[in-house]
């Protein structure tokens, strides 16, 4: 006989709480966890039982304080055999991330993508290919994938499964859910999300300004975007497309974006402005070659800077003003605690960050910049990759039926 759904849902209910309080919280005896979530000592005996069968939560010894009776046996977040991976994929390049459910590195490797097409037909059997090796690096370690989440750079439909648009790409409507559904079955759950939220969901779990409630992360390699947190939530708007900062119009006569506008913020502050700019007789060539990663495009520019060629240093100035208009227009719109540039931007920040802090004052609403810190991410170009796990090992936590018993 079938549990009834009703029954069911409370129960996932319950082994989430369980399974969230003892990652915020450590570990507690069954005593301990009913006390503080309310749930009765035989319920919660039956919700540890089934965690401990997951793999997700393990026994960790007696309670050292208790002064009474039997020692109660502690409980504890364990995870170590559960794993999830987060892939991140962008013109030049690939991110791999394994991480246990605690959010320990097991793997990690970020390389270049040799294929001179970025079209989804040409880019998708990387994403399996290298998907598929995550997971056996994985299960060679004794793991078992809980969920994988891949970082695109565009506007994303999650629920419909569609990356709708990634100019940078090529990609208009490219049905990756669909495809990588069809890949793993219901092997293992697959999420995908937009490579700035996913960014800007490891600056607020795991980065340097970790916690601040409101939160922009702008990242900056191809393409220019934002992931958005507000009141600790990420901000995806109304259709999943918040935080295109990228395509803000900063110059109405400006240059045509990979987007069809003109003047877009990205046409001023991303890998194609800077090169253009810095080392405009290399321009042309780094960026037709789309097997160079961006820290490949990136080296001529820092050279020439280090040896103060004139040129370098007058586009790298030109970038630093044109990246304080656009966070002006960030600041007073979304009014942060702080704004965490990454992507390539850390590496050219000794060159850029004076002019655009100077415009970022001028141009902010004043009590909005005052209250506004700017920072450098200390996730480097993993960020994306970094947050797909996050985001996989949260939907465990939020339904830990996901891991099946061993």
């Amino acid at each position: 006989m079938t549990r009834p759904v009703e029954h069911l849902h409370v129960r996932r209910h319950n082994l989430s709480l369980v399974l969230h309080l003892l990652a915020t919280d450590g570990p507690r005896s069954r005593a301990g966890i009913a006390a503080v979530t309310g749930l009765t000592r035989a319920t919660v005996s039956s919700l540890v039982a089934d965690l401990i069968e997951r793999g997700l939560v393990d026994e960790a010894g007696p309670e050292e304080d208790q002064r009474v009776g039997r020692p109660a046996t502690l409980v504890r977040l364990d995870g170590s055999t559960v794993a999830t991976i987060g892939v991140e994929i962008d013109v030049g390049f690939v991110s791999v991330l394994v991480s246990d459910l605690s959010g320990n590195v097991v793997h990690q490797r970020r390389r270049p993508i040799t294929k001179t097409s970025t079209a989804f037909p040409d880019l998708f059997p990387v994403i399996v290919r290298d998907t598929r090796h995550a997971v056996e690096i994985a299960q060679q370690a004794g793991m078992r994938v809980a969920g994988l989440a891949l970082a695109i750079p565009g506007i994303v439909d999650t629920v419909a499964g569609v990356v709708r648009r990634a100019p940078n790409l090529g990609w208009t409507d490219a049905a990756l859910g669909v495809r990588l559904a069809a890949e793993f079955g219901s092997e293992i759950p697959v999420w995908f999300d937009n490579e700035a939220n996913l960014a800007a969901i490891a600056e607020y779990r795991r980065g340097a300004s970790a916690g601040s409630a409101h939160l922009v992360y702008l990242l900056a390699i191809n393409g220019v975007g934002a992931g958005v947190v507000v009141d600790g939530r990420l901000f995806r708007g109304a259709s999943g497309s918040a935080g295109e900062v990228g395509h803000m119009t900063v110059q109405p006569k400006g240059l045509t974006c990979a987007c069809g506008s003109k003047g877009c913020w990205e046409t001023t502050i991303g890998l194609r402005a800077l090169l253009t700019d810095a080392v405009p007789d290399l321009a042309g060539a780094l960026m037709r070659d789309r097997r160079l990663s961006p820290e490949a495009k990136l080296a001529p520019v820092l050279s020439r800077a280090r040896a103060q060629h004139p040129q370098a240093l007058k586009g790298l100035a030109k970038y630093g003003h044109w990246l304080g208009v656009g966070l002006a227009n960030i600041v007073d719109a979304y009014n942060p605690e702080v704004i965490v540039l990454g992507g390539f931007i850390p590496q050219i920040a000794e060159w850029v960050l004076p002019e655009a802090l100077r415009t970022l004052e001028a141009d902010a609403l004043t009590d909005a910049f005052r209250r506004c810190r700017v920072e450098l991410t200390t996730l480097g170009f993993t960020a994306g990759a970094l947050g797909g796990t996050i985001l996989a090992a949260e939907r465990v936590f939020d339904d830990p039926t996901v891991v099946p018993a061993r």
